[in-house]
């Protein structure tokens, strides 16, 4: 699996211009193999659509890295993530920011999430089982929030949560036509939206209720 693990960072995703080295240490350190379904470990480092147990898709490794990348984390950041799936994305997170908050509405996820986090002795994660499109909200701000899961349109609620020089990262719109928006909060008072690239990947659950939310 190192090989392919080597391969895949040299053969897919400097290629494609991943050339940050906090982010290609990132993916060094961390076997993608440990989060994939045991059906699916001789595909780990291909770019493949990986099913998950509650229905949802992995990541690709590519966006991943895209997204450590795009976000510029350092180690002073506290980051919020939304969606944990199979946990790969928030352990890279977690090697790379000050802390992780992860949120999923699949509390089984969150669970399995963490007892290969703890094959990491990672410490700075804190498990959240709640639904972004409930009237949930967060107690803090962040420096980083990411948003795993496409949704139909922005979240004014996340928004308000970034702290000033803050980025989010979300895709917004429906398959097949999505768009990776960087989000930066350049004053209190100013938000500037950037659109990276195009990319498809599974909506958030309930991410058809949030028109009917107070935001």
């Amino acid at each position: 699996m190192q090989i392919n693990k080597k391969n895949m960072i040299e053969s897919q995703l400097k290629p494609e211009g991943i050339s940050c080295q906090s982010t290609l240490d990132c993916i060094e350190k961390v076997n993608r193999e440990d989060f994939v379904p045991a059906e699916y470990k001789k595909l780990a480092y291909a770019e493949y659509d990986i099913p998950l147990k509650n229905n949802f898709n992995m990541l690709r490794p590519l966006i991943v890295a895209k997204i450590l990348q795009l976000l510029e984390i350092n180690s002073n950041c506290n980051i919020l993530e939304i969606g944990t799936g199979s946990g790969y994305l928030t352990c890279c997170l977690s090697m790379i920011g000050k802390t992780v908050d992860t949120v999923d509405i699949d509390k089984s996820m969150l669970d399995a999430a963490k007892n290969i986090h703890a094959k990491y002795n990672i410490y700075n994660v804190n498990y959240l089982h709640k639904d972004v499109f409930s009237n949930w909200v967060p107690e803090k701000k962040y420096d980083i929030i990411v948003i795993t899961g496409a949704v139909e349109s922005r979240l004014e609620k996340l928004e308000q949560i970034l702290n000033q020089k803050g980025k989010m990262f979300i895709v917004i719109g429906n398959n097949p036509v999505m768009n990776v928006n960087i989000i930066e909060k350049v004053s209190e008072n100013k938000l500037i939206c950037d659109q990276s690239f195009e990319t498809v990947i599974d909506h958030l659950i309930n991410n058809n209720k949030k028109n009917i939310l107070n935001f």
